[in-house]
């Protein structure tokens, strides 16, 4: 097991060197760099990962397949002025007798947010307009039937609001609304095997109007491109774990994930990850606040292009 993960790991590295950061480049770049430290620090590789408050955002027809109700908060300390944030809940539903037409169920709420702050603003012939900034928000809730013992099925509907304060002629904010839509299903093939695949951002835009606000405003549409991804992951002894995910951005093509975690006396848990072109890494410790099983998580994101990688905290409840 252990030779085949290093094989995997280094094809993975082969093929992805030289590939621009997969993030940005398009609208709703804030959706495609992830969420909780858990998946950051397993390289994002979680589209067959059920275990987690995230569930719903990675892959909605994991929600059924969860062992207990999650709740999660976390935040990262990003380079160059950004925020990321999210905060999420999960639990899948049990309603009764399957022979009855009963199927069991899952759901999740979500909140997605990020920003970047210190922007210096600049009028068309160049002169200094001071200090700008600019949030993306998604409101996320997900819902899931598992109408087999080992298949699920989901859906994600989003709310994409953004928005620019103080850069209209009276100083109030330009923003904007959408709507978009992920579909995913996971499978349990045969113990702790399982595979899973998402279809992410279908019809997901900003529409964006200046033409009011503006002698030069213009009329625009940024389209979040469609991105399906693929994944395996596969439990060994329930204190490791491997996953392997294969994404299809349909603006960049194809890129590859993996990561692992190994979790020591059931209190520590490690983790490192290869996200399509750059190393992630973690580690986690579980903690009993409140009498409630609990995560305290942390991620480091080695992005190359950036000046420094991006961290992420996490605090993951089981409820």
């Amino acid at each position: 097991m252990k030779k085949w993960t290093i094989v995997i790991f280094l094809l993975l590295f082969l093929g992805n060197t030289g590939f621009a950061y997969e993030a940005g480049g398009f609208a709703g770049s804030f959706l495609r760099m992830g969420v909780g430290a858990r998946a950051i620090g397993m390289g994002g590789a979680f589209t067959a990962v059920p275990q987690s408050a995230a569930a719903g955002f990675y892959n909605p027809g994991g929600l059924p397949f969860l062992p207990r109700p999650q709740l999660a908060f976390s935040g990262g300390v990003l380079a160059l002025d950004r925020s990321h944030n999210f905060i999420g809940f999960a639990r899948a539903l049990h309603p009764g007798n399957r022979q009855k037409g009963a199927f069991d169920a899952g759901f999740s709420l979500a909140w997605v947010n990020s920003g970047v702050s210190k922007i210096d603003g600049r009028d068309s012939d160049g002169r200094p307009q001071g200090m700008f900034s600019f949030s993306e928000n998604a409101f996320l809730f997900s819902f899931a039937l598992k109408p087999f013992s080992r298949v699920a099925a989901g859906f994600t509907a989003k709310v994409l609001y953004a928005r620019m304060p103080g850069v209209k002629q009276d100083n109030s904010a330009l923003s904007t609304r959408g709507l978009g839509l992920d579909f995913g299903i996971l499978v349990n093939p045969v113990k702790n095997l399982f595979l899973g695949a998402v279809l992410q951002d279908v019809r997901s835009k900003y529409s964006w109007n200046t033409e009011k606000v503006w002698e030069r405003g213009t009329a625009t549409v940024d389209h979040f491109p469609k991105v399906l991804r693929l994944g395996a992951s596969f439990a060994v002894q329930k204190s490791r774990l491997v996953a392997v995910d294969a994404r299809y951005n349909f603006k960049q093509g194809w890129r590859f994930f993996a990561g692992g975690e190994w979790t020591y006396r059931n209190r520590l848990v490690g983790r490192l990850g290869f996200a399509g072109d750059h190393l992630s890494f973690g580690a986690g410790v579980f903690l009993r606040v409140w009498r409630l099983d609990s995560e305290l998580s942390y991620a480091y994101n080695a992005i190359s292009v950036l000046p420094r990688g991006d961290q992420f905290f996490t605090w993951s409840i089981q409820l």
